[in-house]
């Protein structure tokens, strides 16, 4: 995106703010310790939300891992909603995750999207500084959090990140990712450049794909 159309864009939000009876919200990129996002889109919006979309078995889950690995080793809390019943422990454990740090959450009510209402409190709540969901699938359902995310991750001055099979237009993501045949594509980045491409992290030896 060109800078001066960046931050007209960012103006028009403010005045948006100001109407509402919003405070102005500080916006930055913090380190991630991940290459990947670091060299890419020069880390993680605080806050924000990230996209990473891509088909399974591409890598999704394994770059939203190194982001958990490295955060938790810095004793950040990170919860991961899990609707879709992917995260195994000691898979992710032997990647270097503490464990300790981090919350999983499946919600029990299939059908229901729960997921959707669970991250928006995670979100929300400020005892976070990473909250993942893995959203499901689901053609014709309702809106995918939106900009209720968005304001959420906002009050709890933290990021998000999404998983999802193919890019969702309903989340309002400021960097959106795209996964396959190892590589790592910017589809967009709000206030940078598009179309730059990265290899996966490499999984730990021993650690499945």
């Amino acid at each position: 995106m060109n800078p001066s159309n960046a931050a007209s864009l960012e103006a028009l939000r403010e005045q948006i703010r100001l109407l509402e009876g919003g405070q102005r919200v500080c916006r930055r990129r913090r380190s991630s310790g991940v290459e990947v996002f670091d060299d890419l889109v020069q880390g993680l919006p605080c806050p924000g939300i990230v996209e990473i979309c891509g088909e399974p078995g591409t890598g999704r889950m394994r770059l939203a891992l190194s982001l958990v690995e490295v955060l938790t080793r810095r004793h950040q809390r990170v919860a991961w909603v899990d609707p879709l019943r992917q995260l195994f422990p000691p898979a992710v454990e032997a990647m270097g995750v503490d464990l300790r740090q981090l919350l999983v959450l499946q919600p029990a009510a299939e059908g229901t999207q729960a997921e959707l209402w669970a991250t928006e409190q995670l979100l929300r709540s400020g005892c976070f500084s990473l909250v993942i969901c893995h959203l499901p699938d689901r053609r014709g359902s309702r809106r995918a959090g939106g900009h209720s995310w968005a304001r959420a991750a906002e009050q709890g001055e933290c990021t998000a990140v999404i998983i999802t099979r193919r890019p969702n237009r309903d989340v309002p993501a400021e960097i959106r990712l795209s996964v396959g045949e190892g590589r790592v594509v910017v589809l967009r980045d709000r206030g940078g450049r598009s179309g730059g491409a990265r290899s996966l992290p490499v999984w730990p030896e021993g650690v499945g794909a």
